[in-house]
């Protein structure tokens, strides 16, 4: 039987950042929602719209923008298997760091084609299934 991983690029959502010098996973996967919500406070949708809506004007790293940014980062470092708190993620970034890392994150984020409408179909679908 063939193995997916000699048949498709299993590491198309995984990616790295440099935090203080050192290399942390980072992953993009439908288990990234809960953790960007987490960290961001409100749903997933919401946070999707307010990132957008960010992109849309001229960059500035005021208290929002670094919110989302962190919310996206924390996501993903998460996801891909690193334990910490918003807080502490937050806390070993310096500032000057943020918009490079962020970049990282979201050429990942970007990359991928999970749209809101797609993530709530799974959602719905996950609830009317039963085993």
């Amino acid at each position: 039987m063939a193995r997916l991983n000699d048949l498709v690029n299993v590491n198309i959502n995984k990616d790295t950042i440099r935090i203080q010098g050192v290399d942390i996973p980072v992953k993009f996967t439908m288990k990234s929602f809960p953790f960007v919500e987490e960290a961001y406070g409100k749903p997933y949708h919401l946070f999707e719209k307010d990132v957008n809506n960010m992109l849309k004007k001229e960059f500035k790293l005021g208290k929002n923008e670094v919110r989302l940014m962190i919310a996206l980062i924390y996501g993903m470092v998460r996801s891909a298997g690193t334990d910490c708190t918003p807080h502490e993620l937050e806390g070993s970034i310096p500032i000057a760091d943020l918009p490079g890392i962020f970049g990282v994150a979201f050429d990942l984020f970007n990359n991928q084609n999970f749209q809101n409408a797609d993530a709530e179909r799974i959602k719905s679908e996950k609830k009317s299934k039963t085993y």
